[in-house]
């Protein structure tokens, strides 16, 4: 079993994920249990109730997977998934920094349960049920109504998990998409905000509807946002100007004596555009995803054309660097610390920290 959890029984792990179920998620089916009893239900009635719960369950447990799958894809590592009577958490190593590959980790989610639900979809249409939706709010629990409950609840699921409350998934995939068009840090705060908004709006309706788990959610997301919002301060205010900041550390790299095929095959599964080749005690420079189509399989990388790039340390002034790419027409910068290479840095994530003046003296990068 991957990792430990403190209040957290093991129940298996898939992909070296450990799947946890937090002891207060017995919670849930207790008090479902205990309220099927105040009701008069029978035996039989309460534990048909409590398996509703469980199936709900199971289902998050598959809109977690769904995030954990899709990183390890981009190959960043789940340390564990638990669930909690709220419903669960996917704790991943790192959030990958460039907005696409946090667009779709976090989409993977609310997917699965779309997914599942167009698959029950299609049963209960192969079944021919005439059941209304009613049948499942009085407690109906045949077969066909189970299936009805299984679309519906993950439709749910599916919506609920878009709304942009950050830093649930709509909330994610928000920042994702302002990461496009603004820096990252900023992207944050405007999502946290709006998270916090609709935090607040959860409290307000929970009170009206007399929904106490739904204004439970409400505190869970003001409080969450708001930490994720103060993580940025220090770094904003310290680091906002320099490289660090607006660097990313997950790249491609191979060693000039691998084939073009095997760059192509890592390429791929990093759903990356270009690689750094290296040499044994040197950073060569970078070859395109178009430049390794173009050439045969076979061929070792380092008889390839290799584009040669500008070198700058992690806590140059982003401002320089910055202009001095665009000026020159350069895509990306390699990023080094102590002589190591420790990231890339991309052009785009640096034109907002050019000022428009023309008379600012420039210290050239050095150029590999």
């Amino acid at each position: 079993m991957a990792g430990s959890i403190r209040g957290g029984l093991p129940i298996f792990s898939f992909k070296g994920i450990g799947v946890f179920i937090h002891w207060t998620f017995l919670l849930s089916p207790a008090y479902i249990a205990f309220s099927g009893w105040q009701d008069g239900m029978v035996l039989s009635e309460i534990l048909q109730e409590v398996g509703l719960v469980l199936i709900v369950f199971v289902c998050v447990l598959l809109h977690e997977f769904g995030h954990s799958l899709t990183a390890l894809r981009y190959g960043v590592r789940t340390k564990n998934i638990v669930l909690l009577p709220i419903g669960g958490v996917a704790s991943l190593e790192r959030m990958p920094e460039e907005p696409h590959k946090e667009f779709w980790i976090t989409l993977a989610g609310p997917m699965v349960n779309l997914v599942i639900a167009l698959l029950a979809f299609g049963l209960i249409a192969i079944t021919g049920v005439t059941e209304s939706f009613s049948d499942i709010l009085l407690g109906a629990t045949e077969w066909t109504s189970t299936l009805m409950f299984i679309f519906g609840m993950n439709i749910f699921l599916f919506l609920f998990n878009l709304i942009p409350a950050y830093p649930m998934d709509g909330g994610r995939l928000l920042r994702s998409l302002l990461s496009m068009r603004m820096p990252r840090p900023k992207a944050t705060k405007i999502a946290g905000r709006i998270g916090q908004v609709m935090a607040v709006l959860f409290v307000l309706a929970a009170i009206y509807q007399e929904a106490p788990f739904l204004g439970l959610i409400g505190v869970f997301i003001f409080m969450a946002a708001g930490a994720e919002i103060r993580t940025l301060a220090p770094k904003t205010t310290a680091n906002a100007g320099l490289i660090r900041s607006h660097m990313t550390s997950t790249f491609t790299s191979l060693l000039g004596t691998n084939t073009v095929a095997k760059a192509l095959e890592e390429l791929a599964r990093n759903d990356e555009e270009l690689i750094v080749v290296l040499d044994t005690n040197e950073v060569k420079g970078i070859i395109t995803r178009d430049e390794l189509l173009a050439t045969s399989p076979e061929t070792l990388l380092s008889a390839l054309s290799i584009t040669r790039v500008p070198a700058c340390r992690i806590n140059d002034m982003a401002e320089h660097v910055g202009r001095y790419m665009l000026t020159h027409g350069y895509p990306i910068s390699l990023v080094m610390e102590n002589g190591s290479l420790v990231g890339i840095v991309t052009a785009a994530s640096l034109r907002e920290q050019v000022a428009p003046l023309s008379g600012i003296s420039v210290q050239r990068p050095e150029v590999l």
